[in-house]
């Protein structure tokens, strides 16, 4: 006899304890991320829809690892997605990010002043953003500065109103 899909699926109830236990297993700073999300009433809907297992199927197809995808290429799917949504609700894209491009013009000239400096041994630098978004101007300085001196730290800090910007800045 052929198996209906819902058999195929398995204990809807199972994938989503499965996937709950997973979540918890994560330090508390990254399940604050999925906290911000507010990802457990989403899966609480996609188990309702009985597509809880299809979604996860999907998604455990696509290697996402970051020897596979930077954080560079993340970044720019990010921003396509951002695009994207805006198009889609006539907004404009500018209003969500700012263009990578854009991002480094602004490092390039926040350092500009500092590269002599910078490149010495065991240089300390603190960057702050007051309207991080999703962190692209902090991730592009700490790249600056590694490019510059790999033995440089950089600490960032930054603020952000919307949650779901501040969680991805946080995972960034």
């Amino acid at each position: 006899s052929s198996l209906d899909l819902p058999e195929l699926m398995g204990d809807q109830s199972e994938i989503r304890a499965n996937l709950d236990s997973y979540i918890q297993g994560f330090a508390p700073d990254v399940r604050s991320i999925f906290e911000h999300f507010d990802f457990a009433a989403t899966v609480e809907r996609l188990h309702k829809a009985r597509l809880l297992y299809l979604v996860s199927e999907k998604f455990a197809a696509i290697d996402l690892h970051p020897r596979s995808v930077d954080n560079v290429q993340m970044g720019l799917v990010f921003e396509e997605l951002i695009r994207k949504f805006a198009e889609l609700s006539n907004e404009t894209a500018g209003e969500h990010f700012t263009p990578r491009e854009v991002i480094r013009l602004m490092v390039n000239l926040i350092f500009v002043e500092d590269d002599e400096v910078l490149a010495k041994a065991g240089v300390v630098r603190t960057l702050y953003d007051p309207t991080a978004g999703t962190g692209g101007m902090l991730s592009v300085a700490g790249e600056y500065l590694a490019e510059l001196n790999p033995q440089a730290r950089l600490t960032v800090y930054g603020q952000e109103l919307n949650p779901e910007s501040h969680a991805i800045c946080k995972a960034d």
